[in-house]
């Protein structure tokens, strides 16, 4: 299973940012770097796509520099979770830390070994957790 979920918000806000900025402010070598920074942040963070195998949970920020995965087998459960939203990218709540690019909706994994639980923004939590729920009853069967 794979779900990506884009990040229209960060899009738009850096591209407006832009807009005013080269509009207001007639330094060519300022207008440059911002818009070197700007593509650089469109290229990591325009997306959070989620990755689901037979082994692994896998998850990507934008072109796939930042990422990270959870093997299947360390996974204790896996359910949609609902938060307020305090912005986007990787966010650290206590007990808990969170990867997203939009909305306030993610699947949270809790992981053995480890108290902090993580959370996966996505537009289909359900989906995904249902999903990863299954795998995780059949590995259990066998």
């Amino acid at each position: 299973m794979k779900t990506t979920q884009t990040a229209w918000a960060v899009i738009l806000i850096v591209i407006a940012l832009n807009i005013i900025v080269i509009f207001g402010y007639k330094d060519p070598q300022g207008n440059l770097f911002l818009g070197i920074i700007s593509l650089v942040l469109i290229l990591l963070f325009h997306s959070l796509t989620i990755t689901v195998d037979d082994n692994y949970i896998k998850f990507s920020f934008g072109i796939g520099l930042i990422r990270g995965k959870y093997k299947l087998e360390n996974i204790k459960h896996c359910h949609p979770a609902h938060y307020f939203s305090m912005g986007w990218g990787i966010r650290f709540r206590p007990g808990i830390i969170l990867f997203n690019v939009s909305g306030n909706k993610a699947i949270e994994l809790s992981i053995k070994n480890r108290t902090r639980k993580v959370w996966i923004g996505t537009d289909q939590p359900e989906e995904v957790s249902d999903y990863i729920n299954s795998l995780l009853r059949k590995k259990r069967l066998t």
